[in-house]
């Protein structure tokens, strides 16, 4: 027997008409209802009776009268923000960062908890089990429901399951990161890596609004890559799509943690950057890094480097030129291998973007082509280190705005 094929049941077509509507709302408010049946097509009688219920179960809330030429004002929409609240958590390989927000993605509460390898996974998870917690007792405060839990890995993940399959940078495999946190915590859980989870936060509420074709690079101790094409996250056959940071650049170059040699993320991470500051200071080059480490240079790190670039020194500015080289060659393959309208780049290493992006674009003159790179944008994320975390309430909320109907 060939495939089957669902079709289009009133309780379906119903379902896809709610998620049209409280998608316009986050896109684009307030609304009326007459707008809203202009933008969809819908006629008025179906658009009122869909808002109707949209508003009895607390995700659309009415906010007044918009302005009139004559007729009855008509009452505008909006997404409501207290529908409920979302946590959105990133697990890095040295700290443990969450939010939560409302239903608008307004932050309510940020906390961010550093973490060593050393102490193993255990004990990373019960402090990523007590952040949750604490973001839970603060979404009782608000008498809100919390409608979720969006997590961000640095590795690969089967999304089917939640599963944290490897990530190299923290020596983790196979770990049931939904299947734990839902059995501690009584709300949806959904995890997937972190560079997918923050290029959905950016496409939901940060620097890729409107584009359909993007890739977002999440730069920190490693380099991982969400690819959008046409407007949908790109996942591969098997779901492991994005792993660009372990792309060869250099076929005999330093050892990676994944067991290759010369991947790109050797050359871009944050480690990257500040083992070239150290070779600088071991070679007795004065610089004002040693000063603000005062001397002990396991302190140093992207934050410190860049305070000491803005400050002139030069071995600061040399490695972030460095860096930008090597990002710019990683991207120049992106840039020809998908024609992008954007390259977005995260985590911590997006706090250097004005010391990068001269190196990047100049890099991208030389060595992408002009079609296609005439074509695209580099910029540094919205939100920075949060945009896994804006990420991770994108998830829940997607989920939700998908299926309207079906959450209670």
């Amino acid at each position: 027997m060939g495939k089957r094929y669902r079709t289009g049941d009133q309780a379906l077509v119903r379902q896809i008409n709610l998620s049209i509507i409280l998608n316009c709302l986050r896109e684009t408010s307030p609304l009326s209802r007459a707008q809203l049946a202009e933008i969809t097509g819908l006629n008025k009688t179906t658009v009122s009776s869909l808002v109707r219920e949209l508003i009895a179960r607390q995700f659309v809330r009415e906010i007044g009268f918009g302005s009139s030429e004559g007729g009855r004002p008509a009452v505008l929409l909006e997404l409501n923000p207290g529908a409920g609240c979302i946590i959105g958590m990133e697990i890095g390989v040295d700290f443990i960062l969450a939010i939560l927000t409302d239903f608008k993605a307004h932050v309510l509460w940020r906390h961010r908890e550093d973490t060593d390898q050393a102490e193993g996974q255990e004990a990373i998870l019960a402090k990523g089990f007590d952040v949750v917690r604490q973001a839970l007792a603060v979404g009782e405060s608000t008498h809100s429901p919390v409608l979720g839990i969006g997590v961000g890995v640095p590795g690969l993940v089967d999304v089917s399951t939640g599963t944290l399959l490897f990530a190299p940078n923290l020596k983790w495999r196979d770990v049931p990161l939904r299947e734990v946190f839902s059995r501690e915590f009584d709300v949806p859980v959904f995890v997937d890596n972190d560079a997918n989870v923050a290029a959905l936060g950016e496409r939901y509420f940060g620097a890729a609004q409107g584009s359909k074709d993007f890739v977002y690079l999440s730069i920190g101790v490693g380099l991982g890559g969400g690819i959008v094409l046409d407007g949908q996250l790109y996942r591969g056959i098997g779901g492991y799509a994005g792993e660009i940071g372990h792309m060869t650049i250099m076929s005999d170059g330093e050892r990676c943690n994944c067991g290759n040699r010369g991947c790109w993320e050797t050359l871009v991470s944050q480690t990257a950057v500040v083992n070239r500051v150290r070779k600088a200071l071991e070679a007795e080059n004065a610089s004002r890094v040693s000063q603000l480490v005062k001397g002990q240079l396991e302190r140093i790190s992207i934050p410190i480097i860049v305070e000491a670039a803005e400050e002139g020194d030069e071995a600061a500015r040399q490695a972030l030129e460095e860096t930008g080289v090597y990002l710019g060659i990683g991207i120049a393959n992106l840039i020809n291998a998908f024609n992008p309208e954007l390259i977005i780049f995260g985590g911590v290493m997006s706090l250097a973007s004005d010391y990068l992006l001269p190196a990047i674009e100049k890099t991208l003159e030389e060595r992408s082509l002009a079609w296609p790179r005439r074509m695209a944008r580099v910029m540094a994320s919205s939100y920075g280190p949060d945009a896994c975390v804006m990420g991770g309430v994108a998830l829940v909320l997607h989920d939700i705005l998908s299926r309207p109907a079906l959450i209670t």
